[in-house]
């Protein structure tokens, strides 16, 4: 069987091959990759901080979050364990 496409006889066997090839580069497209991630600093320049403010309702809850995020961080690259 066959479709008659703009006056020209176009077979069922094309149609597919044309929609699979569609797909296919859609799908290759869509997944190829974005543009190089963009600098932390911004547009502003400068290295900014990349961890979340710390909202303690004391200077010392924010000392002991800080020394807990610090033993933590270390602890977890020495022995390959998390503690978070």
């Amino acid at each position: 069987m066959s479709y008659t496409i703009a006056g020209k006889k176009i077979l069922n066997e094309h149609l597919a091959l044309g929609i699979f090839g569609l797909y296919g580069l859609g799908g290759f497209l869509a997944t190829r990759g974005g543009s190089e991630p963009k600098p932390a600093g911004g547009a502003a320049g400068g290295p900014k901080s990349v961890d979340p403010p710390i909202n303690a309702a004391s200077s010392d809850e924010e000392a002991f979050i800080k020394n807990f995020l610090a033993e933590a961080e270390g602890h977890g690259d020495k022995s390959g364990e998390r503690l978070v």
